[in-house]
């Protein structure tokens, strides 16, 4: 009968080949995200991982064993299954979705698995393999509740653009942000902002359907000019489509001065995800708007750190000025900046089938 350290060596060696594979395949899954949350989400837990084979390996050391891997083959499923789901799925929101079930999945398998070999190591008298497990356990616990905040950003944009109730997707993010132990003070706060937004939700979504941008196929029915070298925004003008007059124009710009300022007109100031970052990084960062996020979640940073990652993840601000019936809007949302050209460059093709579809009607009323 084999002793629980021999029990735990063999535990490990499943887990190393877990990580490794998961090494290799999680620069794949950022590439065919289109979230630039959700990208930066993926790359920064490869570094982690990357950390965590570092600290398996020293435990192997610290046992006396060799850090050989053994086959992991409920690894191997999960990954295979989120690789077939990247051909399945049209990019955009409904691949990201089903990307961050995907990453979920490997991170509760992951829990599931460091939480053993953490109770083998401590029953086995390894205290210092143990610490190290336990580690390795948090990051894993804090990359579940970071994909969990992705998920219902996806989940809200997805609602906005059916034009469905965002209700669901708040309470989920009460629950998500421990707001379920808050008692009446936090649903009631919850309806306060639910009444206050519900109108705006509303017209952006009605927006969406009739000229704004899809995220999904990077088709775009708005106007836009070509971004200068400075990063200055391009242009607002939305087309309607069905004879609909009330659809409000989305903008993208990558100019700090034009964030800086849309951004403080609403009381917006720059913030990182609480556990994204590490030292001397910042994290995922985001625009914390008054009474829309606990403290629980973001933490205020500057506006140069701010600035700092947005340009070194490539990013650029997807915002919107006013609601279709003028009223201030504070929707706004980080994108690659290649996702932006993607944009940009159907935005240009719809108006050209616009134009062309004009042109055969006028001349079909002449005939």
């Amino acid at each position: 009968m084999p002793s629980i350290q021999e029990m735990l060596t063999d535990s490990l060696r499943d887990i190393l080949d877990a990580e490794r594979q998961g090494v290799k395949a999680l620069p794949r899954l950022a590439r065919a995200a289109t979230s630039a949350e959700l990208k930066q989400a993926l790359m920064q837990h490869a570094e982690v991982t990357r950390g965590q084979v570092a600290r398996l390996e020293q435990i192997f050391e610290m046992m006396g064993e060799r850090a050989r891997p053994k086959p992991c083959k409920a690894m191997q499923g999960l990954v295979e299954e989120a690789m077939q789901h990247i051909s399945e799925h049209e990019r955009g929101n409904e691949l990201d979705a089903v990307l961050i079930a995907s990453g979920q999945k490997v991170e509760h398998y992951e829990i599931a698995a460091y939480g053993t070999a953490r109770a083998m190591a401590k029953s086995a008298g390894l205290k210092d393999a143990a610490n190290l497990l336990q580690e390795t356990l948090k990051e894993e616990g804090e990359t579940d509740k970071l994909l969990t905040k992705v998920a219902l950003n996806v989940y809200r944009e997805m609602v906005q653009q059916e034009g469905e109730s965002e209700q669901g997707v708040d309470e989920e993010q009460q629950m998500s942000d421990g707001g379920g132990r808050r008692g009446s003070r936090g649903r009631t706060a919850t309806k306060k902002k639910a009444s206050t937004r519900g109108a705006d939700m509303s017209e952006r979504s009605s927006s969406r359907r009739s000229g704004a941008a899809s995220n999904g196929g990077g088709r775009s029915q708005s106007g836009r000019s070509r971004s200068g070298a400075n990063g200055s925004s391009r242009g607002a003008g939305s087309s309607n489509r069905g004879g609909d007059k009330s659809s409000a124009g989305s903008q993208v710009t990558t100019d700090h001065d034009q964030i800086r300022q849309w951004a403080e007109e609403r009381g917006a100031h720059p913030a990182c995800v609480r556990g994204t970052g590490g030292k001397g990084d910042t994290g995922m960062i985001r625009l914390d708007f008054p009474g829309y996020t606990g403290a629980d979640s973001l933490e205020e940073i500057s506006w140069d750190d701010f600035f700092g990652k947005f340009d070194e993840q490539g990013l650029a601000l997807l915002y919107q000025d006013t609601t279709a019936r003028g009223q201030k809007s504070n929707f706004n949302k980080l994108i690659a900046r290649e996702t932006a050209e993607l944009r940009e460059e159907g935005g240009r093709g719809s108006a050209r089938r616009g134009t062309a579809k004009r042109g055969s009607r006028s001349r079909s009323a002449g005939r």
